[in-house]
C-alpha cells in the first residue's frame, strides 16, 4: 500500500459503560428484540458533502470501503476486499471518532512498521484513499480505543483457503465450542434467519484464519455475518458474479442493520444459558444446500463474493458458512 499522510485531529476519548445486561429467560427472540430495543434498529448510511480528504488515488478501479456505517457501529463494511495492483481502496467515513490505520495478520490491533499508513482520527463524511501496490493480504483497524477490541478491523487481499479446515467456514465448529457465553451461534442464528435467500448469505466463508491470533477468531465471525447482514439488507450491492461493490451508494442510502454481534458480545456477563441452547437450537434448523466457489469479480472481490446457492446448515458449524 502506497504510504499517505494526513493531520489527525484532537478529540476526547469516548467513555463506556460495563455493558452488563440480562436477557431474562426469554430465550433468543427475547435477546434479539432486547438487544435491538437497546442498540438500535436498522438505520442507514447516506455520504454527505465530504467534509476532508488525505491520500490519491490509482489507475484501476476504486473500491468502497464504509468506517462505521452510523454511530456506534463499529465495523467496517465490507469487512474483507480483495484489489489488484493500481486498485484504490476508498474510506467513506460514516460516523465519528474513526481512523484507518495498517496493521498486521498477526497483531490485527496494532500499528505496524511495514510500510505504514493511517488516516489519523477522522469524523463523518471524511474520505480517505490508499491505492494498492501489493495483492499481499492487508490489515487496518481503529486506532480509537477499544473499537478495534471490539472487531473494527478489516482486510485488504484476505487470505483464501477454500473448503480448508483454518477457512472461517473450516473453524466455526471451535469457534463455537470456544465461545462460552454462546453469543455466536446466537448471532448465527439472526444472521441466518435474516440472510435467508440472499446471494449474501455465504459471503466470506473461506478466508483463511490460520495465522490470525485466537483472540480474533470470533470477531473475524462477527464480521463475515455483519457483512453478510448488510447485503441481506442491499441487494443492489452485490453483482451478478456475487462480488460486492459499494460505489453507488452516493446516490442511493445504505441500509445498515443493528450490530447485534458487538451488543451480545457486551452483555454476555448477564446472558443466560437457555439462551445459548435456544440460539443453538435454532441456528441448527436450517435447510441443506450446496453452493460453488467465488467466480472472479471486476473489484477484485473474488475470495470473498458470496456464491449463489446455500450450503447446508443441518450441522451449521460445518456448512453455514460455506461458499
Amino acid at each position: 500500500m502506497v504510504e499517505s499522510t494526513s493531520t489527525s485531529l484532537a478529540y476526547s476519548t469516548p467513555s463506556y459503560g460495563s455493558g452488563g445486561m440480562s436477557w431474562g429467560d426469554s430465550g433468543y427472540d427475547g435477546c434479539v428484540q432486547q438487544c435491538i430495543a437497546s442498540f438500535g434498529t436498522a438505520g442507514s448510511y447516506q455520504p454527505t458533502a465530504t467534509s476532508g480528504s488525505s491520500g490519491s488515488y490509482g489507475s484501476g478501479s476504486t473500491i468502497t470501503v464504509v468506517v462505521a456505517p452510523t454511530q456506534g457501529v463499529l465495523r467496517y463494511v465490507p469487512f474483507a476486499v480483495n484489489a489488484s495492483v493500481g486498485d484504490t481502496i476508498k474510506f467513506m467515513w460514516g460516523a465519528n471518532n474513526h481512523t484507518v490505520t495498517k496493521s498486521s495478520q498477526l497483531t490485527p490491533c496494532n500499528k505496524t512498521s511495514d510500510a505504514p499508513f493511517a488516516s489519523g482520527e477522522q469524523n463523518k463524511s471524511f474520505v480517505f484513499t490508499q491505492v494498492v501496490n501489493d495483492t499481499s493480504p492487508t490489515f487496518f483497524y481503529c486506532g480509537t480505543p477499544t473499537h478495534c477490541e471490539q472487531g473494527m478491523f478489516g482486510i485488504i487481499n484476505p487470505p483464501s483457503a477454500l473448503d480448508a479446515p483454518t477457512s472461517v467456514a473450516g473453524m466455526m465448529s471451535s469457534v463455537m465450542q470456544n465461545d462460552t457465553t454462546g453469543n455466536i451461534a446466537t448471532y448465527a442464528a439472526y444472521t441466518q434467519n435474516k440472510t435467508a435467500g440472499s446471494m449474501g448469505a455465504n459471503w466470506g466463508a473461506n478466508i483463511d484464519m490460520s495465522n490470525m491470533p485466537s483472540w480474533a477468531y470470533e470477531a473475524v465471525v462477527e464480521n463475515v455475518m455483519f457483512t453478510r447482514n448488510v447485503l441481506a439488507m442491499n441487494p443492489d450491492l452485490m453483482n451478478a458474479d456475487g462480488s460486492v461493490n459499494l460505489n453507488s451508494i452516493g446516490s442511493t442510502p445504505m441500509m445498515v442493520p443493528p450490530d447485534v454481534g458487538s451488543a451480545l458480545a457486551a452483555s454476555s456477563s448477564g446472558s443466560s444459558s437457555s439462551d445459548s441452547s435456544s440460539a443453538s437450537s435454532s441456528a441448527s434448523s436450517a435447510s441443506t444446500s450446496q453452493t460453488p466457489s467465488g467466480a472472479s469479480s471486476s473489484n477484485g472481490a473474488s475470495s470473498v463474493a458470496s456464491s449463489k446457492v446455500l450450503v447446508g446448515a443441518a450441522v451449521l458449524v460445518a456448512t453455514f458458512f460455506a461458499l
